[in-house]
């Protein structure tokens, strides 16, 4: 079956002309070319741009987050990325989180790869300008508390005498990382690393500010920045703890009225005020024995001796002496005590930073209900660490709140997830409709083939019922007998070999007509020799055929 179709398939294929095989096989390989990537170009998401305009340093860590992210995305140049459209927003947040881009300044390669020949000494003196402000930056930026930092330098131009010249200045801003702050020797770091880096520049000569336009260093004087440091450093304390005060009560009202439904806005004022106290308190009821002294003398009478003093009376011979008696007494008792008041000496140092004063705000959205008003206000107190007796104020009030600018976003986030879902419809609808096309092209092709080559297909195989009924074509009158089965047997045979070995009805009856007419033996001896052959060509003929002989035989 398969080689006659490729036969009928070869002879249409013969019959046609050039231009029209050329336009068979173009639209063919169109087809197999256009399928794959009409379904590629259908899947894959649209890349819109995510960043340009990047330093390569940027670049390479945008990279390696999306990277670490499992985000796709594609490079253009060298410093233009671009993610699928539906996470560009969140591409660009994750950066923002991790601090990227940190900076897009170029440094001293602003002279790689640059034509000196022809450029003005007013541009050198610029590109180098530039070229030093971008590696201060760079500088700079590496440290952990500075999340941005930009840098203008002020170089006047040289004049004959020194006394005459100007100093170099420079001002620097800086944004300071979440969480972190600039303290007094970071500063003064800052300002010795940008005098050093400029000829002519001292440090008292640089300006540093932060983002918030607080002044950390105005150029006159270590004390100066010193003080702007320390005040610095004030209110950023006062600043975190009103905002660990703030997050404190703002947990608790998302736990009870759900997200979105409050907003805290906490103020705290510290004491900054550093004191020494030194104190003597005395208690003049309460005395106390200093100091004692007690004499005590006694004396008493009795017998005494008597003689002559000398050493006559002290020789063994004892020398007669003289004997008196009288009586003697003598006392002395002396106390003294001294007393003292009791006094309770005290030295105390009062250190910088109390909380002098917390002042918190709250606004709730549309409760209507005192009691729950109270509730939340009770709550809000407690977290805060509201102390009335200090000063301390709070404000629970209910409002409702304006949504528009959130629906209206809301509402902007559903149309364009409804036009790209529309999009992503109208792509799909667009590659079905080609394909059908393809499809419609490709069968319109295969049915005009088999109308082109119509008379070139031929019959494999006939029904012996119908061969039987056409036992006079392809038999001849030779043949033909009254009755019996066998020239129906010799009819299907001969047709259908004729059909399956290509020959035409003239060799069939030739070869079933006998070289004498008269002779009957002969036409026997044909009919076995052909209806051999012919068996030997179509066994399952033949056994249709006497599977027909059986059920005729039975009946």
């Amino acid at each position: 079956m398969f080689a006659s179709i490729q036969q009928q398939f070869t002879s249409y294929w013969n019959k046609q002309s050039l231009g029209k095989k050329i336009t068979m096989v173009s639209l063919i390989l169109a087809a197999l070319i256009l399928t794959p990537v009409l379904v590629n170009w259908a899947t894959s998401p649209s890349y819109v741009t995510a960043y340009s305009g990047l330093s390569e340093t940027d670049a390479a860590a945008i990279v390696q987050k999306l990277d670490d992210n499992s985000i796709p995305y594609q490079l253009k140049n060298t410093g233009t990325i671009l993610v699928p459209s539906s996470q560009v927003y969140s591409a660009r947040l994750l950066m923002a989180r991790e601090g990227l881009p940190q900076s897009s300044t170029v440094g001293y390669e602003l002279f790689s790869g640059t034509a000196m020949l022809g450029m003005t000494e007013f541009s050198q003196k610029v590109n180098y300008q530039r070229a030093v402000e971008g590696e201060l930056q760079r500088t700079i930026g590496s440290l952990e508390a500075v999340k941005s930092v930009r840098v203008h330098l002020v170089t006047p131009e040289k004049t004959l005498l020194s006394s005459d010249q100007a100093l170099s200045t420079a001002s620097v801003t800086i944004q300071v990382a979440p969480g972190r702050s600039l303290d007094a020797a970071q500063v003064r770091s800052i300002t010795h690393l940008v005098a050093s880096s400029v000829e002519g520049m001292k440090p008292e000569n640089v300006v540093v500010v932060d983002s918030a336009g607080n002044m950390l260093a105005d150029g006159n004087g270590e004390g100066s920045n010193s003080s702007m440091a320390q005040k610095s450093d004030q209110r950023t304390a006062e600043l975190a703890y009103a905002a660990e005060v703030q997050k404190r009560v703002q947990t608790i009202l998302d736990k009870i009225l759900g997200p979105n439904k409050s907003v805290v806005q906490a103020t705290v004022e510290m004491d900054w005020t550093q004191r020494e106290v030194t104190s003597n308190t005395y208690a003049p009821t309460e005395v106390a024995i200093r100091s004692s002294q007690i004499i005590n003398e006694s004396s008493s009478s009795g017998s005494t001796a008597g003689g002559v003093p000398g050493a006559a009376s002290n020789l063994p011979t004892p020398v007669a002496t003289s004997t008196g008696s009288g009586a003697s007494d003598y006392k002395r008792n002396e106390e003294t005590l001294n007393y003292e008041v009791s006094q309770v000496q005290s030295h105390e140092v009062v250190a910088p930073g109390k909380v002098s004063r917390v002042s918190v705000s709250v606004m709730v959205d549309g409760i209507n209900d005192q009691a729950q008003m109270d509730t939340i206000k009770s709550a809000v107190e407690v977290a805060a660490g509201i102390d009335t007796t200090r000063g301390d104020q709070i404000v629970v009030e209910s409002y409702a709140f304006d949504r528009t600018a959130a629906d209206a976003l809301t509402a902007e986030l559903a149309l364009q997830q409804q036009q790209e879902l529309y999009m992503q419809i109208g792509i799909a609808v667009g590659v079905a409709v080609v394909l059908l096309a393809l499809l419609f092209i490709v069968l319109r092709m295969i049915s005009n083939l088999r109308k082109a080559s119509k008379e070139s297909w031929k019959t494999v195989l006939r029904p012996v019922g119908e061969m039987a009924a056409m036992q006079d074509t392809y038999v001849g009158p030779a043949l033909q007998q009254p009755s019996g089965a066998m020239p129906a047997v010799i009819a299907a045979l001969s047709a259908n070999s004729q059909a399956n070995n290509g020959r035409s009805d003239d060799d069939v009856v030739v070869q079933l007509t006998p070289k004498n007419p008269n002779s009957t033996a002969s036409v026997d001896e044909q009919r076995s020799r052909v209806i051999s052959r012919l068996t030997e060509d179509n066994p399952a003929t033949v056994a249709e055929i006497i599977q027909i002989w059986l059920s005729e035989s039975k009946r």
